[in-house]
């Protein structure tokens, strides 16, 4: 009876096993039955992300039109600096160019002082006696109506007038600027400036002699009574002696509003210069006022003005004195030759 029990459990045992196999075999599975059902869930909605080189392409040209943008202000501000850094240096070039030119004429204004000072100490010193003669250095010829002078200086006394192309013996001395000449045994002074080894071209006859030759002339000009309109009879007389006696002087002004008396009240003429700038110009200039000194006392003139030089009646005996620096050609009477008349 015991041998048979362990049988029998092996036995239920391997009936319960297979029970357990066809009852599982029976019944459906449960991810079987999943499987089986259709699929019924919505999917989420998902939005598009841009992608990441797209999100890089944007952002790069946001940076560049921002930097192309600075580079033009950054440009403009540029332009407009140097702009204005080239108006403030013109400004001060300007500035400059005036200061400079004053500065010249002041410098040339002392300079002209201290030659004359230096002329007066020269002709002062006991080594140099104006009168003694030097040894003869050659010949030259005077450029322009020349003044000659007692001694070195251009305060000393005028002792003769030279016109222009005189020839002159000239000795070795100088001092200050001037050049000792021999007047047939008397020692002058003249400024060496003016003088030339070649003669110069003189007017001849058909445009009239230089110096005080050829009388006057009271005929009515070409220039006319447009000039000579508020004129006083000498001025008048002025006018048409220049006019005849210089022909290629054809401009002239007359009756003018001025600060200074002469042209107000028809008592001056001015006789424009054709050229004045050039040698020939100054050489017809210089030729006017020595014609027009030369007859003062029949023209009644008491002033001749021109080329910033000036000579008056009342202080004949010092002969052509230079004037200051009024600035331009005309302030400073190098285009025309300006007359006073009583």
């Amino acid at each position: 009876m015991r041998r048979r029990l362990p049988q029998l459990s092996a036995g239920l045992a391997s009936l319960a096993l297979v029970g357990s196999v066809v009852g599982a075999a029976a019944q459906p599975s449960a991810d079987a039955g999943l499987e089986a059902v259709p699929a019924t869930t919505v999917a989420p909605v998902v939005r598009a992300q841009p992608a990441p080189d797209r999100l890089r392409d944007e952002q790069r040209q946001v940076r560049e039109a921002a930097a192309e943008k600075r580079a033009a202000e950054e440009a403009a501000a540029e332009k407009e600096a140097a702009e204005a850094k080239k108006a403030e240096e013109a400004k001060k070039a300007a500035e400059a160019k005036k200061a400079d030119e004053a500065k010249k004429a002041e410098e040339a204004a002392e300079v002209a002082a201290a030659r004359d000072d230096r002329a007066s100490r020269d002709a002062a010193r006991p080594g140099l006696d104006p009168a003694d003669l030097g040894a003869e250095a050659g010949q030259r010829y005077a450029s322009t109506g020349l003044n000659v002078r007692s001694s070195p200086s251009a305060t000393s006394q005028v002792v003769d007038v030279l016109e222009t192309g005189t020839e002159v013996t000239i000795t070795e001395r100088t001092s200050a600027g001037f050049r000792q000449i021999d007047r047939e045994g008397r020692a002058g002074w003249v400024s060496e400036e003016y003088l030339t080894k070649d003669r110069p071209e003189t007017r001849g006859s058909s445009g009239g002699s230089s110096g005080g030759s050829g009388s006057p002339s009271g005929g009515a000009c070409p220039s006319g009574s447009g000039v000579e309109s508020g004129l006083q009879p000498n001025a008048v007389a002025v006018h048409r002696a220049i006019c005849h006696q210089f022909p290629s002087i054809t401009s002239f002004g007359g009756v003018r509003s001025d600060s200074i008396p002469g042209h107000p009240e028809g008592r001056a003429v001015d006789a424009m210069i054709p050229n004045y700038s050039s040698g020939s110009g100054n050489a017809l200039g210089w030729e006017v006022a020595r014609y027009v000194r030369a007859h003062a006392s029949e023209l009644g003139v008491t002033e001749v003005i021109f080329d910033q030089k000036i000579w008056t009646t009342q202080r004949s005996g010092e002969g052509w004195r230079t004037m200051g620096n009024r600035g331009g050609a005309t302030a400073n009477h190098r285009d025309h030759v300006h007359v006073t008349v009583r």
